[in-house]
């Protein structure tokens, strides 16, 4: 039965329902109303508001392969949710309560980050989210820690509307406070809401929360106060104030942070953009945007009992595959790195500017679209690696500056804003890859410091440390390197003198590495990305003095190499994005005659390629960023000069 049928026999059973209970009430209830009848539990008035404002405990969660997930339940406002249902499945091993929504299980398979979309449905009407799951191999500590109030002022005998915590990386094993609450309020240890009803006065205080598992812990610090009389909200922001949303794509909820006194009812003007709805409690707003709209201004207001306060929230809505410029970057730059840190702020590093190596760094915050100067590396270095380690430091490693090759290495603190030299590599090295390990260590392999490398080594972050590790088969720079769902590497093509067709496998477990089938082409400065279902899609780069089309998948089951739909350009020096719906994006490129503006998409399912939409200026060894909401950052590169120039996509 589809939606609408199944909508139509609930109204009419509904109906029927209502009818006769109305008769029995009158009779038994003396003709008189009030309290309003029920359901299965279910108020009938509530079954025909239309709900809205549906979100998750966790929108954005990272899940340990084989390990039994806390359960992720939703909530929303408006009329009561009677059947929940969400598209695509979910990772093999979750499932959903159809009833409840509460989404729980043990995943059984690695899972690239996909967007799900939750539909809640009633009689009246129907409310979506978006909610990002992935998996991965190895314990994910979690990480950038909030609350919607962190600074928040209650009053004694006034039940707190619940404050949900916020954070990205792994599930948690449970959450924990330091000192205890005021009286009356408790923590939940599983979700980490605080709810409760104060009972006494209580001093203004910092509380320290910290949420944790195996893999490690994150804490953020609150500051509660109770009075007895109602206090006024002191202030109001959302984490995307300035948010850009592809039509027909549901979002990742838009969540308030607040400051004073604790909020009771939101409300926004002018209304939000067709299809979004705010939960008129928490303030939450989402859903799935219909049509689009040039950016518009919105005020939310939150108030209680003692006063409200408003804060100005941008929306627009493109279709879907638009690039819309922004912020350029403080420096033009080339062959740079982009890395995603925890908070969602993009760390960019080094790189060539024409003229220099470059050892400034920058970050774009999405939330305000702008760039910020931070404080330099060490070292100048261009064609240089960067690792987010599983603490949130970023790894910088090797690279090129005007006086040759570098063996040293640097990590960079979120939480100090400050790089800090660490162990040197045994080797110097340019054009090399590093890749995560599921035990947190880092793995660099190949490169070039004016010879073709076939050396590698390991990172431990915990001691600073670079230990040698077994070599590759083949020396070779300019290659790709994945991790694959099973632990291992895959290390595929690059230049050793000539194109290279050659692949290998690192096993982590036995630290050493084994031929796998060769590639079907010959090609360098490729991509290569890992899909969904465990395969590696590699496409274009250069290779038989031409800039290359063609793409091929690698089967890790069968350790083969398949042909698959070629692109519409030949591109090299491309990027290559997983986007949450599970298509690959490639963006840019040289095509061995022009640098490129034009991105396709390639589908799985079908293994064909499609045009999108272009960037606005062509580019090549550039960076392209997934961001937390599902957009993508498009910065710096090369066209006949480097460029400073930034774009952002919704897919």
């Amino acid at each position: 039965m589809n939606t609408t049928s199944w909508q139509g026999a609930l109204r009419l059973l509904a109906w029927g329902l209502a009818s006769f209970l109305t008769l029995l009430c009158m009779s038994a209830c003396g003709g008189g109303g009030g309290g309003g009848f029920n359901v299965g539990g279910n108020r009938i008035d509530a079954l025909y508001v239309p709900p809205a404002g549906l979100h998750f405990a966790r929108d954005r969660v990272v899940y340990q392969l084989g390990q039994a997930i806390d359960a992720n339940a939703p909530s929303s406002g408006g009329g009561t949710i009677l059947r929940y249902t969400v598209a695509p499945a979910l990772p093999e091993g979750l499932q959903i309560d159809p009833a409840t929504g509460v989404i729980s299980g043990t995943p059984r398979m690695v899972a690239a980050p996909t967007l799900y979309t939750v539909t809640g449905i009633n009689f009246a009407g129907s409310v979506t989210t978006g909610l990002e799951i992935s998996v991965k191999a190895g314990v994910v500590p979690p990480a950038n820690l909030s609350f919607e109030n962190p600074d928040a002022i209650y009053t004694v005998g006034q039940p707190i509307p619940p404050n949900h915590p916020s954070l990205e990386g792994g599930d948690v094993s449970g959450f924990a406070v330091q000192p205890a609450l005021p009286d009356g309020l408790v923590i939940d240890p599983i979700s980490g809401v605080i709810s409760g009803t104060p009972t006494r006065d209580t001093a203004p205080a910092n509380f320290t929360v910290t949420a944790s598992n195996s893999g490690g812990s994150t804490r953020a610090v609150l500051r509660i106060e109770v009075r007895t009389a109602f206090v006024a909200p002191g202030s109001l922001n959302y984490s995307e104030p300035n948010a850009i949303y592809a039509e027909g794509r549901p979002i990742v909820p838009n969540h308030p942070k607040s400051t004073g006194g604790a909020m009771t009812g939101f409300v926004a003007v002018p209304p939000l953009p067709q299809g979004l709805s705010m939960d008129p409690v928490s303030g939450v707003i989402s859903g799935t945007p219909q049509g689009t709209r040039p950016a518009a201004e919105h005020t939310v207001t939150g108030s209680n009992e003692a006063g409200s306060v408003s804060a100005k929230l941008s929306i627009t809505v493109v279709a879907p595959g638009t690039w819309l410029p922004t912020a350029s970057m403080g420096q033009a730059r080339t062959n740079h790195t982009a890395s995603l840190l925890a908070d969602g702020t993009v760390l960019v590093a080094g790189g060539y500017d024409d003229s220099d190596t470059l050892a400034t760094a920058e970050f774009y915050a999405p939330s305000t679209g702008l760039w910020s100067i931070t404080n330099p590396m060490s070292e100048s270095r261009f064609f240089h690696t960067a690792t987010v380690l599983s603490d949130g430091r970023v790894l910088a490693a090797g690279g090129e500056y005007s006086g040759g090759y570098r063996a040293t290495a640097e990590l960079y603190d979120p939480a100090t804003l400050k790089w800090a030299p660490t162990g040197s590599m045994s080797t110097a090295r340019s054009g090399h890859t590093a890749t995560l390990l599921p035990n947190g260590k880092v793995l660099i392999a190949g490169g070039y410091d004016g010879a073709y490398l076939d050396t590698a080594e390991l990172y431990d972050p915990a001691t600073g440390l670079w230990t040698a590790a077994s070599p590759m088969n083949t020396a070779r720079s300019v290659h790709t390197a994945s991790l694959l769902s099973n632990g291992k590497v895959l290390v595929a093509g690059g230049f050793g003198g000539t194109a290279l067709a050659a692949a290998e496998l690192y096993d982590p477990v036995t630290g050493l590495w084994t031929a796998t089938a060769p590639l079907m082409t010959a090609r360098l400065t490729h991509s290569a990305t890992v899909l969904p279902d465990a395969r590696v899609l590699v496409a274009g780069g250069f290779g038989g003095g031409v800039s290359l089309a063609s793409a091929e998948l690698y089967d890790p089951a069968a350790g083969l190499w398949t042909p698959t739909g070629s692109m519409t350009t030949p591109r090299t020096a491309e990027t290559a994005t997983l986007l949450p719906a599970g298509k690959v994006m490639v963006a840019g490129g040289y095509n061995g005659n022009t640098v490129l503006a034009t991105t396709e998409l390639y589908d799985p399912a079908s293994g064909l390629w499609a045009a999108t939409g272009s960037l606005a200026g062509a580019r090549y060894f550039h960076t392209a960023t997934l961001l937390p909401g599902g957009n993508v950052l498009a910065t710096g590169g090369y066209d006949a000069q480097s460029i400073a120039t930034v774009e952002l996509q919704v897919p």
